[in-house]
């Protein structure tokens, strides 16, 4: 399995032509951290790293995000992300299918124990997952290295600011970020230059760049 990367015991990342899945097995039940395009055969592959039951949680709804949530259910994500996965939804899905992750809702897998942190911005309903005694990070696309897209409906460039301020305040809760785009691992210092990034942008003192393929 060529996507796939075994990081440590029990965790495991799966690459899609740029996006990033991630894979935790516990002692009873496994968590799969989103979906990818849905090029690949992930429940299949999800079978081979685990044989215990997996939950589906998504850090948010971008279609390169939800592409094999039709493979899982429910599906979990947060509240304020269900209307922007409602207008896209993903064929052979079903809003009925949706259960909700409050913020402070602790996932507990008993070797894992990830707690939800609401980030608006990027979307919505954008969530990060706190591994507090493993002091690691799932981000999402919201802390990165590469291109956070903040174009297209449910973006807000100031509620993004404000999830960037949060998570930098709650950065010595965590040393490891593991990011759905770009490098990875991440350190917590990367938060300050893109949170600069968005004051930068705001201020009009970033020049434009034409993309490097169509966008809207």
């Amino acid at each position: 399995m060529n996507n796939v990367k075994k990081i440590s015991e029990h965790f495991w990342v799966i690459e899609e032509n740029g996006v990033r899945m991630f894979v935790f097995e516990g002692e009873k039940q496994a968590m799969v951290v989103d979906t990818g395009f849905g090029g690949l055969a992930l429940k299949e592959i999800v079978a081979k790293l685990t044989s215990l039951p997996a939950m589906l949680v998504n850090t948010h709804t971008d279609k390169d995000h939800v592409g094999c949530n039709r493979d899982f259910g429910p599906v979990y994500m947060h509240p304020a992300e269900m209307d922007h996965y409602r207008r896209s939804l993903p064929e052979g899905c079903r809003m009925e299918d949706v259960r909700p992750l409050w913020e402070g809702y602790v996932i507990d897998l008993g070797r894992w124990k990830f707690e939800v942190i609401l980030t608006p911005g990027h979307t919505p309903g954008s969530i990060m997952l706190l591994e507090r005694e493993k002091r690691m990070l799932i981000s999402g696309d919201s802390i990165q290295d590469g291109d956070i897209f903040m174009f297209g409906s449910g973006r807000n460039i100031q509620a993004f600011q404000e999830s960037l301020r949060k998570m930098l305040k709650m950065s010595r809760d965590f040393d490891v970020i593991w990011p759905s785009h770009g490098s990875y691992p991440l350190k917590p210092d990367i938060i300050p230059g893109i949170l600069t990034g968005t004051e930068e942008l705001l201020a009009g003192k970033l020049p434009g760049q034409e993309p490097p393929w169509p966008m809207p």
